[in-house]
Order: C-alpha cells, then structure tokens, then sequence
C-alpha cells in the first residue's frame, strides 16, 4: 500500500513529468505534464479526472465545477471506473450506484516515461470492506492510464479463484463540448437500445444522436467506435474500445441536473458522457485463472 506523498514521489515520481500531490481533503493525485499533454488522476477511485492534449486550447474531458474531492463521494467528472456493477446493483440498490471501485482507494503499481514520451501509470484498487464482501481477494480490478496525444484506459478484471465470476461495468467518460444542443454523436445510427428515460424501453437509433432535452440511452451488442462532432470547440472526440459491448450515452439537462448537487443546473450545457460498458445482457463472465480487459481510446482533432 503506497502510504505517504514523499514515498509516492520517491518510488514513482517522473523527473519533472510525473509528480504526486495531496488535496485539501487529503485526496492524492498524479500529476501529468509532458510536451505531449496535462493530466490529473486522482489515487481515489483510479480516476483520470483531467487531460488535454497539447494540440488542444480546451480540456477533452469534463469536470463539474461542484465536483467533490471527498472520500465516500464520487468524483464527478473524468472517466469514473463503474465496476462490478453498472447502475444500480441487480439485487441490493442500496448498494452504491455504478459500483464501488470509483469510491475506493487505488495504489500505484508502477509509472513508465515511454519512448515516445507518453507516460503510463498503473493503479490497483485496494481492498475494502464492500469489496471483500462481493468478491475474493483473488479477484483483482487494475487500470492502466497512458496520457499522451492519445488518451488510452484498460481496465483490467483478474480472477485468480476457482470458480467463474460475473460482472458488469464501464467507464463513464465526461467529455467538455461547447453547447451540447449543438453538438452530435456518430457511430450508432441503427444500433438498438435501452432508453432508460422512457421506462427502459427498446428502441432503434435513428441517425446521429442529437440532444434537445434528457437523453439516457444504452446501446447493447456494439462495438462501434463513436465520434462526437462539436462545432462550437470546431473539434471532434473519437472514442475506440476494445473488451467492450454497450456504450451508454448521457446527459441530464436542466431539471434533472438541478437535483444534483455536484452538478447544479447549468452543469450540464457544456458536458455530454459517452460512457464504453458491459451493461445489461452484456455482463462479462470472467474464468479461473482468467482475465477480462476493457480497453478504451481518447483521441481529439480540430474540424
């Protein structure tokens, strides 16, 4: 277990690339600055909560401005790890919603300058009460965070028991968009999902996905890569994943993100999630001695 700020930075510190600092909540966080690009992660939940490309004046990931850095809460904002479930626990919903990994701590396995001047850092979710409850301490949860030009996540689920386990999960990305009324999603037309707003009805994509009020949508069966076109930052977001069956996208608008006291009622204008998953009949069932990895790429060009 990675205790103190001082022995982070003395094991895994990256000359001036990499360093660990502590929050006011006692949250630590990497900090990522290379000639390629800027991130932060955050060492509760294993989560990238900031990056942006050099080539890119504007962050390609969001985070709300009440996001709270508070131990027990999720962050709201980055990409949030969802796992072992996505949603609301099948059985128990008092259970946390999306899981417990994005409201555990993490530590550092290992940090790499790559020769191409990308930095890459493991993460290992630690055990916790609520983990050892669901699953064995031979069921491991890993991330791996390259930050460069690209952004790459893998998550990696090892099961080292003597018996199958089932799981779902997903990486529940914020991107930044400059008004979401005007932005558009590509990559799904024709695609069949669950419409989680009108009752989880089933229902067919229809050309792109455009947003003119709450839209909470998951897309099952699909492997597709997803573009989101946004004209008012005059760029688009690719989102390419691999190990990965449903793509959920989101937002709430402006009743629903009133309620939310980490988001507020203008929160939402400048946010969309296309969130890569295995969620609903694309729950993941990983072997003994096996291993599942889901795997996702963030790329960002101007238009």
């Amino acid at each position: 277990m990675n205790t103190t700020i001082d022995s982070l930075n003395q094991e895994y510190a990256l000359q001036k690339h990499l360093f660990f600092k502590q929050l006011p909540s006692e949250i630590v966080v990497a900090q990522i600055d290379t000639p390629l690009a800027t991130a932060t992660i955050s060492l509760y939940g294993g989560q990238v909560v900031e990056w942006r490309p050099k080539h890119q004046e504007t962050p390609v990931l969001w985070v709300s401005k009440l996001a709270s850095f508070t131990p027990g809460k999720a962050i709201r904002g980055g990409v949030p790890i969802c796992w072992p479930w996505f949603g609301s626990h099948p059985t128990s919903p008092q259970l946390p919603g999306h899981g417990y990994a994005r409201i555990s701590p993490w530590d550092v396995a290992a940090t790499e300058l790559m020769s191409g001047g990308a930095i890459r850092i493991r993460l290992t979710m630690q055990d916790t009460e609520m983990s050892l409850a669901h699953f064995p301490r031979s069921v491991r949860l890993a991330v791996q965070i390259t930050v460069g030009e690209e952004l790459t996540v893998e998550l990696t689920t090892s099961n080292q028991s003597n018996q199958d386990i089932v799981l779902t999960e997903g990486l529940h990305t914020y991107f930044k968009v400059g008004d979401v009324s005007a932005i558009q999603v590509l990559g799904l037309e024709g695609a069949q999902y669950v419409d989680l707003i009108r009752g989880n009805a089933i229902a067919t994509q229809e050309g792109p996905i455009r947003f003119d009020g709450e839209l909470g949508r998951i897309f099952t069966n699909s492997t597709a890569t997803c573009v989101i076109v946004d004209p008012g930052i005059a760029r688009r977001i690719t989102v390419q994943k691999k190990g990965s069956l449903s793509t959920a996208v989101w937002n709430p608008w402006a009743q629903t993100a009133a309620k939310m006291d980490d988001l507020g009622s203008a929160g939402w204008r400048d946010m969309v999630c296309v969130e890569s998953a295995n969620a609903f009949g694309n729950s993941v069932r990983v072997g003994p001695n096996a291993s599942h990895v889901m795997g996702i790429v963030y790329s960002a060009e101007a238009i």
